[in-house]
This record gives structure tokens, C-alpha cells and sequence, in this order.
């Protein structure tokens, strides 16, 4: 009995390991020994995770806050206002651009002395314009990162991320909050401007970006770096070569430089090892039952480098991209839900609603895989029975050969 628990257990796991589908991209199986507490690498385009590295732990971080204010105030449609510095945000600690009580300034400005120069006294300033107090703002925070975003893991009590108990967030959620501010043209622009001249009542001076691999790193983009001492050294970059564009986090390094070394590190091995590829608006597909489908926009996926690929249109009117092993990269509607709900009734009469045909369709591609795993569960089971039996007999003839040994050692001392 106790030898056929070791066996069981061992089969039950490569029969499970083999039934679970893994993710393509997310890649656990290299070390790449960072520095960092925790990092994630993902595709800009597409949100497509390369490398991850307890990305979804809670952790301090720092001016990279200052990514999230910065799109909300990009958003806000008041770049051209002007606003009054308040004392509060005069007497910010930390990083600023020496804003002066009383003193007024266009918001766009102050969000590039926030971005740029990682502004304290400027992300005060914006949230006070924008909500009328930080506390106010630090709710608009929270609200556009989950209601929004659909980000669960994330906190803010500031604009700027000077350390507060409950202020909190995770690499991963800072890679998607990055992936949407990214998208818009003025974000990308001022985290990418290296230098600026700032004139203000308090300061003039130029500023320059305290991303350093703006400088050192082919194809950097920016975004923003930040440090507290409960933080340590954060560094959200982003970085585009030949059409695809990446982003990496970084968070708690023990020195800049380490920061720097973990994002190059991730970046080189995303540019090394994926791309990002592309169906073009207006490619025509043939859907399954043989009707032109026309895309309407750019469909975007990832792929490994010189990896080939196909796009098909599947029953349910969804664009399929494969690549040569048969394995999916990215599935996307491209038929409206009423052409798919009429082509479902019409394929079974009209008594199968949608819903059962995807329920039907996901059961037809995981059946081949319980079948197999079923027939070599069965085939395991008789493997042990024939060896059970095979024992059994061999043990039975030992017990016959020892009757008969002992009934010649009695007849012999007889």
C-alpha cells in the first residue's frame, strides 16, 4: 500500500501539469538574479507579461506616484489654467521646483516640474487645483485606478509619494497604469523631454529628467524614477526599438545604479526575445462558414522573434492569431455579439442560445485532453494490476516452495 501512494501521486501531477494550460509569455523559468524586490516587464501595445518577479506584492513607490497624477491632470482638460500656489503646497518636503505662496502658474507647467523634476510642491499644487485638496485628489486616485483600470492592489493618500503607511501599490499595477498613460501623445512627450528651461518666481534654472537612461539607454522613453527611504529606489522605463515598445518596473533597489541595472536587464531580454506584431486594418479573413471578414483596426499581439504566425476567424466570429505550434497569442472580437448570438441560433436551429455555444465550444477543446488523460489513467491502473497479480503469483510460489522444503527437512530427520 505504501508503494502505491508514491505512484499515484506521481501520476495524478504530470496528468495535472499536462491538462493546465501555461501562459506563453510569463516567463518564471529564468533567474535573472535583480536587485530589485519585485519587477514586471510587459509589451506597451498589448499588456502582454514577459518577465514577472513577485510583481503582484504590496510596496512603497515613491515619485513613480507621480505617473497617476500626471495622466489625471493631462485628462483634466485645464492645462491652460492658471493656479494659485497655496502655503501647503509651498512647504512640501522633499524634491520640488521652489514654488512660491501666492505665486501663479499654468498647470501644464507645473505638471512637467512634477514629472520632469519630480516636483513635490507641484503634484500638491495640481491636486489642489484639480480637487481642491490632496485627500480630495487621493480619491480621484483611487476611484480612476479601480473603476477605470480594474486595478485591485493599489492605494493613494498623496499626489506625490512622499511615505504614508496606506499608501501603497505594485509593480504590476504600475506597468498598466504606465500602459495607459503612455497612450496619451502629451504624457509621452514631457517623460521623454531631457531638459527644459523652468522660469519661475521662486526658481529659474533648467531642469533636467531624473530618469538617467533617457541618456544611457537606446530608445528610452522615460517614464520616472523615485526613492523614500521606506521605498528605497523605484524606477518605472519605458523604451521603444523597431515597433515595439516595452515597459519595466522596478522596485526597492538599494542604489539607483541597481535600478537602472534590473531595468536594462529586463528591457534586454524583452527587445532580445519578443516583438510585437501586427494584423493590419483592412486585412480580409474567411470566417468558418466562409464569409469575408474585414478588420477595422489595427490588431495587435506578441510574439517571439521569428516566430511565425497565422490569424483565422473562428465560429464565434472572434480574429484568432496562432503561431506555428498550433499555440494561441491573442484572440479578438471582429464580428458584432448580433451577428454571433443570429449565427449561433442558425447553427442549431435556433435552440442554442450563445452562451451554450461558447460553453459547448470550450468543452469540444478541453475533451480530447480529459479523453487522453482518462485512457492513461486507465492504462496506469492496468499496468498496476498486471504487476499486482505478477507479485502475487511470485509470492505464492515461494510460499509452495517453502511447504515443500519443509516437509523434505522433516522426512529427512526422520
Amino acid at each position: 500500500m505504501n508503494r502505491r501512494i508514491p505512484l499515484l501521486f506521481t501520476f495524478t501531477l504530470i496528468f495535472v501539469l499536462w491538462i493546465v494550460p501555461t501562459n506563453t509569455f510569463a516567463n518564471t523559468d529564468i533567474t535573472m538574479n535583480l536587485n530589485s524586490k519585485t519587477s514586471i516587464l510587459i509589451d506597451a501595445s498589448t499588456g502582454e507579461v514577459l518577465y514577472d518577479d513577485q510583481s503582484g506584492k504590496r510596496m512603497y513607490p515613491a515619485s513613480i506616484t507621480k505617473i497617476l497624477t500626471g495622466i489625471l491632470a493631462l485628462e483634466s482638460g485645464k492645462l491652460n489654467e492658471d493656479v494659485t500656489i497655496s502655503e501647503k503646497a509651498s512647504e512640501a518636503e522633499g524634491t520640488s521646483v521652489y514654488l512660491l505662496k501666492g505665486e501663479e502658474m499654468k498647470l501644464h507647467q507645473l505638471v512637467k516640474g512634477m514629472l520632469i523634476n519630480s516636483g513635490n510642491d507641484a503634484g500638491v499644487a495640481v491636486a489642489e487645483h484639480l480637487s481642491g485638496s490632496v485627500d480630495r485628489f487621493a480619491k480621484k486616485m483611487n476611484t480612476f485606478v479601480e473603476k477605470k483600470l480594474s486595478l485591485k492592489d493599489s492605494h493613494f493618500t498623496n499626489p506625490h509619494g512622499l511615505f504614508d503607511e496606506n499608501h501603497y501599490t505594485t509593480a504590476y499595477d504600475m506597468a498598466y497604469i504606465t500602459k495607459y498613460a503612455l497612450q496619451n501623445p502629451k504624457f509621452r512627450k514631457i517623460v521623454s523631454t531631457k531638459e527644459m528651461p523652468w522660469v519661475g518666481d521662486g526658481w529659474k534654472t533648467t531642469l533636467y529628467n531624473h530618469n538617467r537612461l533617457l541618456w544611457r539607454y537606446d530608445g528610452a522613453i522615460g517614464v520616472k524614477n523615485g526613492y523614500v527611504d521606506q521605498s528605497q529606489h523605484t524606477l518605472v522605463t519605458a523604451a521603444k526599438r523597431n515597433g515595439t515598445t516595452l515597459i519595466a518596473v522596478t522596485m526597492k533597489a538599494n542604489t539607483t545604479e541597481q535600478s537602472y541595472e534590473d531595468t536594462i536587464a529586463l528591457l534586454d531580454y524583452g527587445f532580445a526575445h519578443f516583438e510585437t506584431g501586427t494584423i493590419k486594418k483592412g486585412t480580409i479573413l474567411l470566417s468558418a462558414n466562409g464569409k469575408e471578414i474585414r478588420v477595422k483596426e489595427d490588431k495587435l499581439f506578441t510574439h517571439n522573434i521569428g516566430e511565425g504566425f497565422e490569424a483565422t476567424v473562428d465560429k464565434e466570429g472572434h480574429l484568432v492569431v496562432e503561431n506555428n505550434q498550433g499555440e494561441e497569442l491573442a484572440s479578438f472580437p471582429v464580428v458584432p455579439k448580433l451577428d454571433q448570438s443570429v449565427k449561433a441560433s442558425d447553427d442549431s436551429g435556433g435552440k442554442t442560445s450563445q452562451g451554450t455555444v461558447g460553453f459547448l465550444s470550450f468543452v469540444t477543446s478541453i475533451l480530447p485532453m480529459v479523453v487522453l488523460g482518462v485512457l492513461l489513467l486507465a492504462a496506469f491502473l492496468i499496468i498496476y494490476r498486471i504487476r499486482r497479480n505478477l507479485r502475487n503469483r511470485r509470492l505464492e510460489r515461494m510460499r509452495r516452495r517453502r511447504i515443500v522444503d519443509d516437509l523434505q527437512h522433516d522426512v529427512f530427520r526422520r
